[in-house]
């Protein structure tokens, strides 16, 4: 991969996240991980697709803590317009449960999109947006895989594994019952 194709993908990833810089308490919002750094954070589980998915390499790792919390595996890159920024071809979020799961999407409220519910890898989960995110409840954390279509997501979706393992096309670990429920804490 050409430095400038990374260079492009990781401003179209800054403009991603706009508005996700330090928070307005000083604290970090979004900072740039490396594998390493990943593999060394023990706040909740990780779940990844590997160095690359579906063709396209692991582009960046990032942590985001401010008003959102999770890391995010970023695949592939993309070229950006004329002052406009590009999401990248794919993105595996990994949240702690207790702040996003499943249950939050039970809301009568309007706006609150409508899942789809399934079962991916032997858990449960929910596709959104015509099948461009899907959700996966396992242990404590919800794993969201975006891509361009239903496809693409369902690939990376089978890739997934907890971060720094072996692949492995068995189910992913169950989820805790707190967080099927909404009641873990944080």
């Amino acid at each position: 991969m050409r430095i400038g194709s990374i260079a492009l993908a990781l401003v179209g990833i800054c403009l991603l996240f706009a508005g996700s810089g330090p928070a307005q308490d000083g604290s970090p919002g979004l900072s740039f991980f490396d594998v390493p750094q990943a593999l060394a954070f023990h706040e909740f589980p990780l779940y990844d697709a590997g160095d690359r998915v579906d063709g396209l390499p692991l582009v960046a790792v990032l942590r985001r803590d401010d008003t959102a919390d999770f890391v995010s595996f970023v695949y592939g890159d993309c070229t950006a317009g004329d002052d406009e920024g590009c999401a990248p071809p794919a993105e595996v979020q990994v949240w702690p449960a207790c702040r996003r799961n499943l249950r939050l999407y039970d809301s009568p409220l309007s706006g609150t999109p409508a899942p789809e519910p399934t079962k991916v890898r032997g858990v449960p989960a929910a596709f959104f947006e015509d099948g461009e995110r899907l959700e996966l409840q396992t242990g404590i954390s919800t794993v969201v895989v975006f891509a361009a279509n239903r496809t693409r997501v369902l690939r990376i979706a089978a890739a997934l594994r907890p971060l720094g393992a072996s692949p492995s096309d068995r189910p992913l670990p169950r989820p805790d019952p707190g967080a099927l429920a909404g009641t873990l804490r944080c």
